[in-house]
C-alpha cells in the first residue's frame, strides 16, 4: 500500500520542486557549499603564509650565560648614629641594592649601548651585512627598499649608518635578561644567525657590562666620600662631625675589602652555551598558530555574513 500526501479538501499534493532537493545537496559536513568554499579559501590563505613565514624568516641560536654577584655592594645603609640625627643623605646611601640588579639596569640603558658603538668592532660585529669591509652600505631587503624610498619620497634622508639608536633596539629585540628572584642569579641570552657570533656578542656585552658597572660603583663611591666630606666640613655638631667621620671609615673599608678580594662587580658561573639547533622562528609554535587561527577566522567571517544578512 502507498502512502500519499493530501491536503484538506482530499486532493492530493504535489510532490516537492526539484530544486529543493538540489539545494539540500548543496551542503557539506551540513555547511552550505558557498561558505564551505570560504572556510577553504581562508584557511588555505592562512596556511600558506604561516609556511611562507616560516620558510623566509632567518633561523637565529641562542646563546646564554649565567652571572651573579662577585661580591656584596659597597653602598650600605646608614648606621643608626646617623639615622637618629636626622641627617640628609642622598639616595645611594639607602637600602643595599644587588650589583645585578644595577647590572640589569646599566646594559639596558641607552648610554651602554652608546658604549659599546664607540668600541668600532661591535656594531660592525651585529650589523656584518652593512659593512663591506671598508664602508657601511644601505640595509638590504625588501621591507627596507621600500622604507628608503618612502623616506626619500618625503625629503628625509634614505639611510645613514648604524649608531647607538641602532644598537640599542638591536639589543632591546635579540638581548633577554631573566633574573631569579630566589637567588642573586641572572641569565642573559643573546640570539643571532650565526651560533659564534652570537656567544661572541655576548661575551663582549658580559664584559663590557661589567667594567661600565665598576666605574659605576666607583663614581658612586667617590661620590659618597665627596659628600661625607662637605657635611665634615659645614657640621658645627661634634656628635654629628662624630658620626659622619665614623661612616666614612666604614665606606672606604668597605671598599678596600671588596677591591681585595674581587677586581669584577658581577662573576660568571660556568661557561657561554650556544643552543644546537635554531630557536627561532618558534616552528612549532608558528604552525600551530597557523593551524588554529585558519579555521577560526574561516568561521568568524562566515558568520559575520550570516548576521549581516540577517539584519536585513
Amino acid at each position: 500500500m502507498m502512502l500519499r500526501n493530501v491536503t484538506a479538501d482530499g486532493n492530493e499534493m504535489p510532490p516537492p520542486p526539484h530544486g529543493g532537493i538540489q539545494m539540500e545537496s548543496k551542503k557539506i559536513l551540513n555547511i552550505p557549499i558557498k561558505e564551505f568554499r570560504i572556510l577553504i579559501a581562508v584557511t588555505s590563505i592562512i596556511w600558506i603564509l604561516t609556511a611562507v613565514y616560516l620558510a623566509t624568516a632567518t633561523p637565529k641560536y641562542t646563546a646564554s650565560i649565567t652571572i651573579g654577584s662577585a661580591a656584596l655592594d659597597n653602598q650600605g645603609s646608614a648606621p643608626s648614629g646617623i639615622s637618629s640625627l636626622g641627617l640628609s643623605l642622598p639616595i645611594s646611601f639607602g637600602t643595599p641594592s644587588k650589583p645585578t640588579d644595577k647590572y640589569i639596569y646599566i646594559i639596558s640603558t641607552p648610554s651602554f649601548a652608546k658604549r659599546l658603538m664607540e668600541r668600532g668592532d661591535f656594531a660592525k660585529l651585529i650589523f656584518a651585512d652593512r659593512w663591506d669591509g671598508k664602508e657601511w652600505t644601505a640595509p638590504k631587503g625588501i621591507t627596507n627598499t621600500v622604507s628608503m624610498w618612502l623616506r626619500e619620497l618625503f625629503g628625509y634622508q634614505a639611510w645613514a649608518p648604524p649608531d647607538e639608536n641602532d644598537v640599542s633596539k638591536y639589543l632591546n629585540n635579540n638581548l633577554v635578561l631573566r633574573p631569579d628572584t630566589s637567588t642573586d642569579f641572572v641569565e642573559i641570552s643573546f640570539d643571532h644567525s650565526d651560533p659564534k657570533i652570537a656567544a661572541q656578542v655576548l661575551e663582549i656585552i658580559t664584559n663590557e657590562g661589567d667594567r661600565y658597572l665598576k666605574e659605576a660603583n666607583e663614581e658612586a663611591y667617590q661620590s659618597q666620600v665627596d659628600f661625607i666630606l662637605r657635611r665634615i666640613q659645614e657640621s658645627g655638631n661634634l656628635e654629628v662631625t662624630n658620626a659622619l667621620r665614623s661612616y666614612l671609615m666604614n665606606v672606604v673599608l668597605n671598599k678596600t675589602l671588596i677591591d681585595e678580594s674581587t677586581k669584577y662587580a658581577v662573576r660568571v658561573w660556568g661557561t657561554t652555551s650556544v643552543s644546537s639547533l635554531p630557536t627561532k622562528p618558534p616552528v612549532l609554535l608558528a604552525a600551530l598558530l597557523g593551524f588554529i587561527l585558519g579555521p577560526i577566522l574561516a568561521f568568524s567571517i562566515i558568520f559575520f555574513g550570516r548576521w549581516i544578512k540577517s539584519g536585513r
